[in-house]
Order: structure tokens, then sequence, then C-alpha cells
């Protein structure tokens, strides 16, 4: 019996898996917008995970800006996410003061798209237009590396 119970088990987990993966994940921005991440294939995918307290980061933003407002109108899309998973108020105060233009993630989407455990900031994950995560780039970046990082992928 306990074997049936352990084959019924792994099977449930199988199925409950297979539909996480086929679902989309919603991304959800600080201004209250919902974007499916299947939307986003046929486009590089940059999330950058930042903190106010983080020096490294506040430096990386100024180039993050640059690089958004170069690709505004390629294939690309920059988001933001609060490494300490601040409420979204709290993360509007940051974003107006640090001048962040590029869109910030109102929810830490790592989990949902399996980039495992964020031990540290910055970091700057390179997902492809296929939606597979390429990258993983540790450390403040600028417009160079980060156009560098997309051609080699």
């Amino acid at each position: 019996m306990n074997s049936k119970i352990k084959s019924i088990f792994a099977a449930l987990m199988l199925m409950t898996t297979a539909a996480m993966c086929q679902a989309d994940v919603l991304l959800k921005d600080t201004q209250g917008n919902t974007i499916s991440f299947s939307s986003l294939k046929g486009k590089w995918v940059l999330i950058n995970y930042w903190a106010g307290w983080c020096k490294t980061c506040i430096d990386e933003i100024p180039e993050l800006n640059h690089f958004y407002r170069k690709h505004e109108n390629d294939p690309v899309v920059l988001f933001a996410v609060n490494y300490d998973g601040l409420p979204v108020h709290k993360q509007k105060k940051l974003i107006r003061k640090f001048n962040i233009l590029y869109p910030s993630l109102a929810t830490d989407p790592a989990l949902a798209l399996g980039l495992g455990d964020i031990i540290g900031v910055p970091v700057t994950f390179i997902i492809n237009p296929q939606g597979e995560l390429v990258n993983t780039l540790y450390g403040g970046q600028d417009i160079k590396t980060l156009d560098t990082a997309i051609k080699k992928a």
C-alpha cells in the first residue's frame, strides 16, 4: 500500500510541475501593471536585483538608465527588482530618490522564473528571446558589459 501511495503522490507532483511550467508567469510592476512573461518572448529580458543600501547597486543605476534609453525601441526589456522586498510605497520612494527610469517589479520573480537563490546584489539575469536564462552577471554593470552579454549569448 505504501508504494501505491508513493506512486500516486509522484504522479500528482509530476502533473503539478508540468502544469506550473506551462502556466504563464505574471510580472507585476510598481505602477500596478501586469506583464505576462510569455508576452516578452522574442525579446531579451534583463532583470537587475538591487538594494538602496548597496553602493554598487546605486552606482550602476545611471548606466542601467542609459542602457534602458539606448534600447527603448529594440527587442530588449530591463526590470529592476528590490532585493529587500520592500512594500511598493517604499520601493517607489527609492525609485524616485535614485532616479530609476526603467520599470520596477513589485514582487520578486526569481522562484517563478527559476532564477535560483539571490544571495547578493547587484546581480543581473539575462534571458534570451526564447525565454531561457543564458547569463548571470554579478557585481556592478555598465552599458558595455550589458551589450556584450547580449551579443555573446
